[in-house]
């Protein structure tokens, strides 16, 4: 079964170009595509939709508040950033509003599917520049307290699991990493969600990144 792909963007070319990526892989289907984030709502609301590739800088609505909406609306619908902008402030407004991954406009079709595929097998994608200005933001923080301390710590196979969540790998690849299951790799994501408080993947990242854990 196809993954079913709405493009929000306000630029035709852009959009134009991304279809071109999909058009021709029966494993992905571009279902409609919009200009701002109120075609978002809109269209997510009309059509059988699985994954939003969504700009950020839009009239009307930006891809943030659109983001926040969508997930108030359908927690399991995935949402991918793809943007311009590699600053960490809009980097963590949409993995705050729940978005799944952040591409950069510069990806080429490869980096775009895998992004996708990541995603929708729950895992968190960031693109590679993206990554370290994450990190980078990290780094300047030298000064800042300590972080919150967790009610049950956290295993040394968990914390092993964690790093590799934090890589951006999948759970076939920390399985094979850790020479373990993937069902055992699932069990351990179980406890790293309720020992933290966050909802998935991307919320498991957004904790690390604020306690600075790694």
């Amino acid at each position: 079964m196809s993954t079913k792909i709405l493009i929000i963007d306000d630029h035709r070319i852009v959009r134009d170009g991304i279809k071109l990526y999909l058009d021709n892989d029966p494993e992905y289907e571009v279902v409609a595509e919009g200009n701002s984030g109120y075609d978002a709502l809109n269209l997510v609301r009309q059509q059988d939709v699985d994954l939003v590739l969504m700009d950020i800088n839009m009239e009307k609505m930006d891809g943030i508040e659109a983001t926040k909406k969508l997930m108030e609306e359908d927690p399991e619908l995935k949402v991918i950033a793809l943007t311009m902008h590699n600053d960490y402030q809009h980097i963590k407004a949409m993995m705050d509003a729940g978005a799944g991954g952040y591409l950069l406009k510069n990806c080429d079709e490869s980096e775009l599917k895998h992004a996708v595929r990541s995603v929708m097998d729950d895992d968190i994608y960031y693109s590679k520049e993206v990554a370290q200005t994450v990190m980078n933001n990290l780094a300047k923080k030298k000064a800042k307290s300590r972080s919150e301390a967790l009610a049950t710590p956290l295993t040394p196979r968990e914390k092993e699991v964690y790093k590799l969540i934090m890589e951006e790998y999948s759970n076939q690849e920390i399985a094979d990493q850790l020479f373990i299951s993937v069902r055992t790799v699932e069990v351990h994501k179980r406890n790293l969600l309720e020992k933290t408080g966050a909802k998935n993947t991307t919320g498991l990242v957004l904790y690390a990144v604020k306690n600075e854990l790694f």
